[in-house]
């Protein structure tokens, strides 16, 4: 089909589908007896990261950040792994390059292929997912780069609404990336604990291991990168609430000195007998003299109680 490739060697096949669609699922059904359940749930919407250990296989469901450079959003792939002995079916969107650069380098290398299709073909799904993991530090580095970013621009000026939104999609771009990673450490120890000879993972410890510390330091940066975002949201939080506190001293202090003013301004209004601000010349200056130093004095006041 279209969109399904293959590599055989040396007894291994490995079967790549790049589109998560019926036809492309339904004709691997057909050709490798795959369970009913196992197959409808490689089709979108998404299902959680899980492993089900199969008769005669191995189904098995993860996620893999990826980064949209337009919104600056994080999503993610999933990838579908239906694994026995002698036989790999990956089932993905084709959103992963890393995917398709393993699967062409070992279609047009002898050596490469040669290489990792030996053993069992577990040996080509644990090379897979090193190289998936190892292309996920660049987008952490990423992360942490915005991070950064976010973190000179908070004290170089006055947070706003562009600041609020960029540590909001900083966020959500970490809860999305913990979401996605949550799933592998167990998944890839149940497959570890279910599996039987068949896959002989003992000849692939060196495998496992730099998968488990792969996943432990994604884990922890993800855990730092988390604890330093809701820390400068915490700050910008608290910048803007001094900043609308300065505000409103600033309008409660402007409030205090121009109603008194205001209230004499229209006692003198009154056009009653014996109002001497109308009756004597120049009562106009002397009345905007008397603003004058009746706000001035107020404001010496407010200076000196270091109210402004």
């Amino acid at each position: 089909m279209k969109n399904t490739q293959e590599i055989s060697h040396n007894g291994l096949l490995w079967v790549n589908v790049t589109k998560q669609g019926e036809k492309e699922l339904e004709e691997i059904k057909k050709r490798f007896g795959f369970h009913e359940q196992d197959v409808v749930e490689s089709l979108p919407p998404f299902q959680r990261a899980k492993i089900v250990r199969r008769p005669d296989y191995y189904f098995m469901v993860l996620h893999f950040p990826v980064f949209d450079r337009e919104s600056k959003r994080l999503g993610f792939a999933e990838v579908d792994f239906f694994l026995s002995q002698n036989v790999l079916v990956t089932v993905h969107g084709n959103h992963l390059s890393v995917i398709d650069n393993f699967f062409n380098e070992c279609k047009k290398d002898e050596k490469i292929v040669g290489e990792y299709f030996s053993g069992t073909a577990a040996h080509i799904v644990f090379e897979l997912v090193s190289r998936l993991l190892d292309s996920i530090f660049p987008i952490l580095l990423h992360v942490n780069n915005d991070i950064n970013t976010v973190d000179k621009k908070l004290f170089s000026k006055v947070a706003g609404r562009e600041m609020v939104e960029e540590i909001l999609r900083l966020k959500t771009n970490i809860v999305t990336f913990r979401r996605t990673m949550q799933g592998h450490r167990t998944v890839l120890e149940r497959l570890i604990m279910y599996s039987g000879r068949e896959l002989d993972l003992v000849a692939f410890q060196s495998y496992i291991n730099s998968i488990r510390e792969f996943t432990n330091e994604i884990w922890h940066m993800l855990e730092s990168q988390k604890e330093s975002i809701n820390a400068l949201h915490e700050t910008n939080e608290s910048m803007v609430s001094l900043h609308t506190n300065e505000i409103m001293k600033t309008l409660t202090l402007i409030s205090v000195v121009t109603f008194p003013l205001t209230l004499f301004v229209a006692w003198v209004d009154i056009k009653a007998s014996g109002n001497i601000f109308q009756m004597v010349p120049g009562g106009f200056l002397l009345i905007t003299a008397l603003l004058f130093a009746g706000g001035g004095f107020m404001i010496y006041l407010f200076k000196k109680k270091e109210l402004m």
